[in-house]
């Protein structure tokens, strides 16, 4: 009698094992599924840069972990010419072009992060031919804004110097917009640094810095709807608060 209890307790204990195993392996994999799908809605499917979803979670992150007195920069980014290109030679060579704009950027920013840590905070493509860099925060607002100029032009060069395709060995250029604003200003720095891009495109100087005091005179962003978007919720009540 006790070696059939001793023989059902084993075989009980085998089968919760084998639950066990089983439950397990269901979580991974739907901890797997649910990587993908968190990855996927964060991430821009043509580039594999972070998308605005991915680019409003990394400010919010920034803004999380940013001390007192921290200032934060980002670089916004526009194509020179795709339209034309687009017009000229298809949407689908427009869209190598935007990858090979992104290689760039993601090595460029990849690099730099490697060499001097906590440089960028998120590289991700805002829409069309948008592109963001966010970079770490720094107590000094000008020690950011010179790194945060040294790499717009590192990255407007990278840009202008990518071939697109081996059998049409066409450029494009790139200008920039740097904004540095105070921690608790987060939620103005697209805004700020799409007015210093439109700057620089307008006047063919590459890069521009944001400047307040010419702020009256600035235009409002052509693309309101995307900023909008990405300044709202948590970053829209800071601004009212």
């Amino acid at each position: 009698m006790s070696g059939l209890v001793t023989v059902g307790a084993l075989f009980l204990c085998l089968v919760l094992a084998l639950q066990l195993l089983s439950a397990r392996r269901a979580r991974r994999a739907l901890e797997r599924r649910l990587a993908v799908a968190d990855r996927a809605a964060h991430t821009d499917p043509l580039t594999g840069l972070a998308n605005r979803a991915g680019l409003h979670r990394a400010l919010d992150r920034q803004r999380a972990t940013s001390r007192p007195g921290d200032h934060v920069a980002m670089i916004l980014m526009d194509l020179d010419g795709l339209k034309e290109t687009n017009d000229l030679y298809g949407h689908d060579f427009g869209d190598s072009v935007l990858v090979a704009a992104a290689k760039q950027i993601q090595e460029t920013v990849t690099r730099r992060t490697h060499d001097e840590a906590g440089l960028a905070a998120c590289a991700a493509r805002l829409g069309g031919d948008e592109f963001v860099v966010l970079l770490g925060a720094d107590v000094n607002s000008g020690v950011a804004a010179e790194d945060a100029e040294a790499l717009a032009d590192e990255l407007c060069a990278g840009i202008a110097s990518a071939e697109v395709m081996a059998e049409m060995p066409i450029r494009c250029t790139a200008s920039a917009g740097v904004a540095v604003l105070p921690a608790h200003r987060m939620h103005q720095l697209i805004t700020a640094a799409d007015k210093a891009m439109y700057r620089a495109k307008s006047t063919r100087s590459g890069t521009s810095r944001y400047q307040p005091l010419n702020d009256v005179s600035e235009r409002i962003p052509r693309h309101r709807t995307a900023l909008v978007a990405l300044e709202g919720g948590a970053f829209q009540k800071e601004a009212q608060a």
